[in-house]
């Protein structure tokens, strides 16, 4: 094996460990069947730059993307997707609110009405919140709310 193939497999390996799964809200009952875990969303926008900064820096974190792999189904949620979206047995839709301009219902109902971006939400395998923030989080305050979510001292 030469030395180029041997640094290209390193070198995809480590992409690879540090690439969150991404799932789909209808995939989650089915999910939830084979393994109960916590759902991570991470509401985003395409222009919102906190929401690019956090997916480039704290998701790409091999600790982060590795905690998420391992424990959690992550969704990554455009909170301007035009699709409908069936969750929790009801139809989400995208509400245009001016021109080009529109939030979908998930985001609404999932921040309770106070949708700002970055928005992180976690749900229980009942699809109920546990906890949520809204703002940019650094790799290392993820972590520190994992290790809260696991000693189950985590609040809203």
């Amino acid at each position: 094996m030469s030395r180029v193939t041997i640094l290209g497999s390193i070198l995809l390996s480590g992409i690879c460990l540090s690439q969150i799964k991404n799932h789909q809200f209808e995939e989650l009952e089915n999910l939830q069947q084979t393994e109960n875990r916590n759902i991570i969303i991470f509401i985003k926008t395409d222009w919102c730059n906190f929401c690019k900064a956090m997916e480039n820096t704290t998701f790409k974190n091999q600790k982060v993307s590795g905690s998420i792999n391992q424990n959690f189904y992550f969704i990554r949620f455009n909170a301007e997707e035009k699709r409908d979206i069936d969750f929790t047995g009801k139809i989400f839709r995208y509400k245009p609110t001016g021109i080009n301009t529109g939030i979908h219902e998930l985001a609404e109902t999932l921040t309770e009405g106070k949708t700002t971006y970055p928005g992180l939400i976690i749900l229980n395998p009942q699809n109920e919140i546990i906890f949520q923030y809204n703002g940019y989080l650094k790799s290392s305050e993820l972590l520190n709310i994992f290790g809260k979510l696991e000693n189950k001292k985590v609040s809203r």
